[in-house]
C-alpha cells in the first residue's frame, strides 16, 4: 500500500522565492516525477503572522523504500545542487513524518 510522507522545512524568508523556484526547476518536482514509485505531491509556502516561512510538502510514494532509494541518488544527495540550496535557505530541522494517503481505507 502506497504511504505519503509530510516534510516540513522552514525557511529563512528571504530564500522562499529562491526555493519555489528550485521546485518548479527541472532539478526540482519534475526531477522527483520521473522517479520509480512516485505517486503524486502537492507543495506550499506558508508566511506566518510572525513574518517566518516554511515549506511544507506531502509526497506519495508506493514504499518508503521508493522514496529512501530516490533520495539517493546523485541529484539528491549530500553536496548536489538541491542539498545544498535546502541546507543553506533553511531557518530550521527537516522533519519528515510517514502516513496513509487521504482517502484511502
Amino acid at each position: 500500500m502506497s504511504k505519503t510522507a509530510y516534510i516540513e522545512l522552514p525557511l529563512k524568508p528571504e530564500h522562499a522565492e529562491d526555493f519555489a523556484n528550485l521546485a518548479n526547476s527541472d532539478e526540482g518536482f519534475a526531477l522527483t516525477q520521473k522517479q520509480p514509485g512516485f505517486i503524486s505531491a502537492e507543495w506550499m509556502i506558508s508566511t506566518a503572522e510572525d513574518g517566518s516561512t516554511c515549506f511544507h510538502l506531502w509526497e506519495t510514494w508506493e514504499s518508503p523504500e521508493h522514496f529512501g532509494a530516490y533520495l539517493q541518488i546523485p541529484e539528491r544527495t549530500e553536496g548536489s545542487k538541491f542539498e545544498s540550496a535546502m541546507m543553506n535557505w533553511a531557518a530550521g530541522e527537516l522533519r519528515v513524518c510517514w502516513g496513509e494517503p487521504t482517502g484511502v481505507k
